[in-house]
């Protein structure tokens, strides 16, 4: 029989009830959880309280005397959970649901069913259970029972009659002995390929080179390209066997002199000899003659090198320029080495430059705002203005945009930078509004870090009320290439941002990233044109380039577009005929100092008006059907029997139908098809909607006379349901409302998946959510931060008022984090009273800090059941963009959070290292 003691509750419900995290139930994740425990343990500044709340460790004791056991369980259960089990086979059926939190097996050896020995040959031949440490406990303390029990794998060996003071120093002897081999382990070696990890192979290097003054090395870095697709076409497992293959030959081909370390997601490091790293260049280039699987076979890697010269170098810095010189040749054909060089340092050396000028730089106002004209085609007037950077230094002069905002956006700086503008835009408006002159509109850019900041619109917002300016007046140019990193956030952005009155351009169209069906589903008001893309289009023949149809469309969505890179008289002849509404370039000015633009300014007359494109968008609320049939007669009647259920599209032939679904492809919820369209239209048709990723999912109805071939053929490419002509209006309505309820049916399913990770009370994420969340952030190199809020004062509620207020007290913070954070961010109810959140774009210490700070203190100021003081601490961890986010990103926040909770603060705590963790 089983038996739990201290209060008889299995040990993971006890958990729950209290609000402890689940332990991970994988191999890999037990030492790392043993860790947290232990270093949470060992924090000195814990109250006496906070450290009852610490869960408890359990052992398991295996004995067939019922006596023996209760004595047992009276001796450990004031510090420990205990298990019983009367025999071994029980205690392996306890083990097969509780093994990973197991931290200690006391044995009986003389035992029915099954005895001491058999369960420790049992136990040594399961991976999962094996590591778990077991006392022997037996009558006869000679040394041949000793010998016999350690050859089964025992760790220890205690005679009987127990003596409490001797077992319980055993077992905390044990399991301090096992914790500290698991931490150290942890931190040596990267868990999935066994290699160094980043921070052993730093020290690593470094006591080499002290040993070994006179030797010659190099660090080499290695890049699996494109490693992003192995995870997407074969899946995260085949890319940990891929990550483990490399791994393994890697060292094998540095040899023993050698050693490797796994710096991030699919990037290694090597440090061996300068010699031996020469010889072996063909062998890494090629992994020639080894063995090698299928997928292997047709990975590319690069890698980079760096010869140490100078030993007064960090290692990291080290590191950082074998990274450098393999980022150098990503992506080039047919070249597989990179040494970093003095050309690499030069630039290297350029960028460190820029980087330590760049805050003096925007104290000091080195940026300035330059202005470039932007005219109507058709009016031939100034209607507004783009508001570009310059950067005059002191001893530089006039440095290149081109050199500086690719680093600025590199290193994040970006947002500081493009914030500065968006306020001296909005001063400068407000000094022209003072003296009487026209109100035209200036564009500013807005990067793509911008986007996903969690206060952009409340920063833009501020700006324009501090300086008394009507939002319409900035407009807000997004670049194209931005609306594909996460389209669901950029939605939700630009939606409230034009709520409150801001004009959105999406520029650089045309530069080759975004899709109509984005501009469908995105709700903008003008299209910019690449510079590059006006230039080639407008050299070809009218009736050879894209440019009409572009124009057109956008017309036909109700969106001005503005040409940039003007610079000849046929260009603009050209723009004007198509009709284009605004271009800007040196055709008409060049970007002018503020002072030159004013003039300007002064010579308009007062009431010029400034141009403000809004997207009227279709309100009618029906279902949209998109009618695709040759004959007009068929058409009209088809239309008029169905207007009363659907808002009717309709096309007489395939690329007509394919404009229609280019403009309209997340709108349309049903196809009517003739598969007797002239030229194989339908076929053709059918074909290209089955190959988009997203009009796939729209359901097709294929309708023709009688003829089994094509209602044959209209099947095996995937039309969903075939129709033969003629057919009455009710048999109509009838096969498409069943295929709209199929799919709604569809939509239904994908609903109950995604209830199910979420948690029922706050309708966050829940745990499983949560790692479903974290693997796709995992595809994205952005930087993060993983926020792990823990709720103060819920137990008290609980007991006080009852698990009805304490559910109230969860729900209301939960509120509170939709409301002050985005839809994109990831929310999560960790488990009981504790939240994580990540947020996307977050890369420097002080806005997480800040961010944290304002939660915590909004959720002081909620009014809680019963006159309860709420609040909340959190711990805060980072993770850059060239890392991947794992539970140990959870780890790294539990520990800055048991850091904040044991300093009594109340607040944030930043995640360092344990040798120098941030507190706020």
């Amino acid at each position: 029989m089983t038996k739990f003691c201290g209060g008889g509750v299995p040990l993971q419900a006890k958990n729950r009830s209290q609000g402890t995290p689940c332990r991970p139930r994988d191999t890999e994740g037990r030492a790392a959880w043993e860790m947290n425990r232990a270093g949470r343990r060992n924090l000195s500044a814990y109250t006496e309280s906070e450290t009852n709340m610490l869960p408890q460790k359990q052992i398991l004791v295996v004995e067939d005397n019922l006596l023996n056991r209760e004595m047992l369980c009276e001796i450990l259960s004031q510090q420990y959970s205990v298990l019983e089990a009367a025999n071994g086979q029980e205690a392996l059926d306890l083990l097969r649901e509780f093994g990973e939190d197991v931290a200690l097996i006391l044995l009986d050896v003389m035992m029915p069913v099954m005895d001491g020995y058999t369960f420790l040959d049992r136990l040594k031949a399961d991976p999962e259970l094996s590591p778990i440490p077991v006392i022997v406990m037996t009558q006869s303390d000679s040394e041949a029972d000793e010998i016999a029990a350690l050859s089964h794998g025992a760790t220890d060996f205690v005679p009987k009659p127990y003596r409490p003071g001797v077992i319980l120093h055993r077992v905390a002897s044990i399991i301090n002995l096992r914790e500290t081999a698991a931490m150290i382990n942890l931190f040596q070696y990267d868990h999935l390929t066994g290699l160094y990890s980043k921070e052993f192979f730093y020290r690593k290097v470094q006591q080499r080179l002290l040993e070994d003054p006179e030797g010659e090395y190099c660090i080499v870095c290695s890049n699996i390209e494109n490693f992003k697709f192995v995870n997407d076409a074969f899946g995260t497992k085949a890319g940990d066997e891929l990550l483990r293959e490399v791994a393994n030959i890697t060292q094998q081909m540095i040899g023993e002199d050698g050693f490797c370390s796994r710096f991030t997601a699919d990037r290694f490091l090597c440090f061996q000899r300068r010699d031996r790293e020469a010889k072996d260049r063909a062998n890494f280039g090629s992994f020639s003659g080894l063995m090698l699987s299928p997928m292997l076979r047709s990975v590319v890697m690069r890698w980079g090198i760096y010869e140490i010269t100078d030993r007064t170098v960090p290692v990291e810095q080290m590191c950082d320029r074998a990274m450098l010189a393999v980022n150098s040749i990503k992506g080039q054909y047919n070249q597989f080495f990179s040494l970093y060089d003095e050309h690499m340092r030069n630039r290297l050396l350029r960028e460190q430059f820029i980087t330590d000028e760049m805050e003096k730089a925007l104290a000091e106002k080195q940026f300035l705002v330059y202005l470039q004209p932007k005219y109507s085609v058709s009016e031939d007037r100034l209607v507004g203005a783009e508001a570009l950077v310059r950067w005059v230094h002191p001893t530089q002069g006039f440095m290149s945009p081109g050199e500086f905002i690719p680093l600025f956006e590199k290193n994040g700086f970006i947002t500081r930078l493009d914030q500065y503008m968006w306020e001296r835009v909005c001063e400068l408006l407000h000094e022209w509004k003072q003296k009487g002159y026209p109100m035209l509109p200036v564009s500013v850019n807005v990067s793509r870090a911008d986007v996903y900041r969690a206060d952009l619109i409340e920063t833009l917002t501020r700006i324009t009320k501090k300086y008394g300016i009507e939002p319409e007046l900035l407009h807000l140019e997004i670049t194209e290439s931005a609306y594909t990193d996460n389209p669901n956030q950029i939605i939700s952005t630009v939606d409230q941002l034009r709520e409150l009155g801001f004009v959105i351009e999406m520029d650089d169209f045309g530069s080759g990233y975004s899709s109509l069906n984005m501009l469908n589903q995105m709700k903008l008001d003008i299209l910019k044109l690449d510079m590059k893309f006006i230039q080639t289009e407008t050299a070809k023949p009218m009736d050879q380039g894209i440019l009409r149809f572009i124009v057109s469309l956008a017309r036909w969505m109700n969106l001005g577009v503005v040409a940039e890179g003007v610079e000849t008289r046929e260009q603009l002849d050209r723009l004007r005929e198509i009709g284009c509404d605004y271009v800007q370039g040196y055709f008409f000015s060049r970007p002018l100092p503020c002072e030159d633009y004013e003039q300007m300014l002064r010579e308009l007359p007062a009431d010029a008006a400034r141009p403000v494109q809004r997207r009227r968008d279709n309100a009618s609320g029906l279902q949209t059907l998109l009618l695709v049939d040759e004959d007009a007669a068929s058409r009209a009647e088809i239309a008029s029997g169905l207007e009363d259920q659907y808002q009717v599209l309709e096309a007489d032939s395939a690329s007509e139908a394919l404009v229609q679904i280019c403009e309209r492809e997340q709108s349309i919820s049903v196809i009517l098809l003739s598969m007797t369209l002239p030229e194989n239209g339908a076929q053709k048709l059918l074909t290209a909607l089955r190959k988009d990723p997203v009009a796939w999912r729209t359901p097709v109805l294929a309708t023709a006379p009688f003829d089994a071939q094509l209602e044959e053929q209209a099947l095996n490419l995937d039309a969903d349901d075939f129709a033969c002509k003629p057919h009455t209006m009710r048999s109509l309505k009838k096969r498409l409302s069943r295929l709209l309820g199929w799919d709604a049916f569809q939509k239904r399913e994908r609903r109950l998946q995604e209830e199910a990770c979420r948690d029922y009370l706050t309708g966050l994420y829940n745990r499983r959510g949560l790692t479903t969340a974290m693997s796709g952030l995992r595809q994205e190199d952005l930087p993060l931060a993983l926020y792990l809020f823990d709720l103060d004062g819920l137990k008290e509620i609980n007991d006080r008022l009852g698990h009805d207020a304490g559910d109230q007290m969860l729900c209301a913070f939960a509120t509170l984090l939709q409301k002050r954070l985005r839809e994109v961010d990831v929310l999560a109810r960790y488990g009981g009273d504790e939240f994580v959140v990540i947020l996307r774009h977050m890369n420097t210490r002080e806005t997480a800090l800040k961010k944290g700070r304002e939660i915590c203190e909004a959720f002081r100021a909620c009014a809680l059941p019963g006159g309860c003081h709420a609040s909340c601490s959190v711990g805060i961890a980072l993770c850059g963009a060239d890392e991947k986010p794992d539970e140990q990103l959870i780890r790294h926040a539990d520990e800055a959070l048991y850091r904040a909770k044991a300093e009594d603060r109340g607040g944030c705590c930043i995640w360092d290292d344990w040798d120098a963790a941030g507190t706020d």
